[in-house]
């Protein structure tokens, strides 16, 4: 069976985690709002907060990758998987699985408004 997984952080192209679990099939890049991104350090922590959003990539990955998703993601603990809806690049809104931060973020860095979360940069330079 296949699902549809919105990635934000570590899982995307060109992240250190991109490709872990095997050739995961890309759907789209997606947006989802009233969302906002937490620096964590090494990877991003995403909550619900009205007016922000999150931009990531939405992947089908079969039954198999999706528990190797939630072992990544300590699904239960660090994170909890839920359904959210994303609007694809299209314009089109779906339905997907989604890893929400389950820890109190009070004392983290929120990130810009517009929610693009890389490795790449220094993630603990202070956002501009």
């Amino acid at each position: 069976m296949k699902h549809l997984v919105f990635t934000y952080g570590t899982l995307m192209k060109g992240q250190p985690a991109y490709g872990k679990f095997g050739a995961c099939e890309f759907v789209d890049e997606a947006t989802l709002y009233d969302y906002a991104i937490y620096e964590v350090g090494l990877y991003p922590a995403a909550v619900p907060l009205k007016g922000f959003k999150v931009e990531g990539e939405v992947y089908a990955v079969n039954d198999e990758q999706l528990k190797l998703f939630d072992e990544y993601e300590d699904e239960g603990d660090l994170y909890i998987r839920k359904i959210v809806k994303v609007e694809l690049a299209d314009k089109k809104i779906i339905d997907v699985f989604f890893y929400e931060y389950n820890k109190n973020v009070s004392s983290l860095e929120l990130r810009k408004p517009e929610g693009k979360w890389s490795l790449i940069r220094n993630p603990y330079k202070k956002a501009e």
